[in-house]
């Protein structure tokens, strides 16, 4: 039997065709629909979020919009999302048994696209003659990627244009490179394949800015200033009858200023492209963190309505779930093709 879940195909379907290309339009506002509507529930574990939010087909995103829990200015607006939310719903597998993700290959655009709903945010900000985001990343990415919080991977499962959208600063923080291009991609690469096991996952991914650091940030002279953060965290949640079970992470992101007084990172991490040949492998275990960890740094609030939600913040996995191979993706998009975990 096939069962269709929004646009994904659950249940044995045919072997993957060769992959279709759909280029993202370049346009400066990404003409696609934000909002498609599907039985997706994004919103279903997310915290509460900020003043300033949007849904889109792939994922719910609170901005940071400098204020606090009652809405007085706490700190100039730091111009990276509080957090990004939504639910992962896994692919079947095809009549060879594996778990392949959509036959198409998204073109990114040229730029990031801009927000009409950030541009109050940012004329408020002094200082700028520049207020385009995606202008203080230029020249940056060698080493500071734009970071998606939702995976466009993840997103391409529900259809190109929700992949698309993620290409906009609703979904984007400063990520040291090798971080993103490395044990971050490893980890959204498994939990693809756990959506896959289980049939459906929430993730929670955001960044930490810790209060004692200075604040670095990017972007030159007249450009918007875009913080970098010192951690970035992500929460996995698998809803079964017999309950709730998380995962939650924590990876930290030291920052300082190189002779030049640019922020470069303080740590260092292996790329998917050298790990081979570096014989590693990854392991997030050491990662993993309590969500009341993540509350404490953040001052977010997760399962707020939930009469166990001592026991869920509290509780920290030793361990990932066991996801077998069998489970991820059989194509070259795995991290390393590292397909496994510690």
């Amino acid at each position: 039997m096939r069962l269709w879940i929004g646009t994904i195909l659950l249940g044995c379907t045919a072997a993957p065709a060769m992959a279709q290309s759909f280029p993202c339009s370049n346009a400066s506002v990404s003409p696609y629909l934000a909002l498609v509507t599907t039985d997706h529930d994004h919103q279903r574990v997310a915290p509460a979020g900020s003043s300033l939010t949007k849904r889109f087909t792939a994922y719910y995103s609170s901005f940071d919009d400098g204020k606090d829990r009652n809405g007085e200015a706490r700190h100039i607006p730091r111009l990276n999302p509080q957090f990004v939310a939504y639910e992962l719903r896994g692919v079947g597998p095809d009549t060879n048994g594996d778990y392949a993700e959509p036959p198409v290959s998204i073109g990114r655009p040229n730029r990031w696209y801009s927000s009409p709903e950030l541009v109050p945010l940012v004329d408020n900000i002094q200082g700028v003659t520049n207020r385009r985001i995606d202008d203080s990343y230029r020249g940056a990415g060698e080493v500071w990627n734009r970071g998606h919080l939702a995976m466009s991977d993840h997103a391409q499962r529900i259809n190109a244009q929700a992949s698309c959208n993620t290409h906009n600063f609703w979904n984007a923080s400063p990520q040291a490179k090798d971080l993103n291009q490395g044990p971050w991609q490893h980890l959204e690469n498994y939990s693809a394949a756990a959506s896959n096991k289980y049939r459906s996952i929430w993730l929670i991914t955001g960044p930490i800015f810790d209060p004692a650091t200075r604040g670095l940030t990017i972007g030159d002279p007249g450009e918007l200033p875009v913080e970098i953060p010192d951690a970035f965290f992500k929460i996995l949640i698998h809803e079964s009858p017999s309950g709730i079970d998380t995962l939650a992470f924590v990876f930290e992101q030291p920052n300082q200023l190189n002779e030049e007084g640019e922020p470069v990172p303080g740590a260092a991490w292996v790329n998917c492209n050298q790990a081979r040949a570096r014989d590693h492998i990854y392991d997030h275990r050491p990662q993993l963190v309590s969500i009341a960890r993540i509350e404490a740094r953040t001052g977010l609030r997760f399962f707020p309505d939930r009469p166990d939600r001592d026991t869920l913040i509290n509780a920290q996995a030793t361990a990932l779930w066991p996801v077998e191979t069998r489970y991820w993706d059989s194509g070259n998009a795995v991290c390393a093709r590292q397909r496994s975990h510690p």
